[in-house]
């Protein structure tokens, strides 16, 4: 029983992890940018990925960063490669639509 729980368990943590690359992957800059291409990426991963991404990872905006041109700026860049990376790695963008 308790091999059967570990292996669901291993399943699921490795299920919620990001794209290899996308843990690499970090801008440099000040706290601001960081946060927004961080929550842009984690949003970006939840668009483009399958239902586990979309619960783990789901919408991240923070409303009090609405005024924060470096975060929106930020925001918008994390959500475009994070998006398209996971596209290219679970290939959805292979699908003839």
């Amino acid at each position: 029983m308790f091999h059967y729980f570990l292996v669901i368990l291993i399943a699921l943590s490795l299920a919620a992890c990001r794209p290899g690359d996308l843990y690499f992957t970090s801008p440099s800059g000040p706290p601001e940018y960081q946060l927004g291409w961080e929550d842009g990426c984690d949003t970006g991963i939840s668009a483009e990925g399958g239902p586990i991404y979309k619960a783990v990872y789901g919408f991240k905006k923070r409303p009090e960063m609405g005024n924060n041109e470096l975060y929106k700026q930020a925001w918008n860049e994390g959500f475009t490669y994070c998006r398209f990376t996971a596209a290219n790695k679970t290939g959805f963008d292979q699908l003839n639509w």
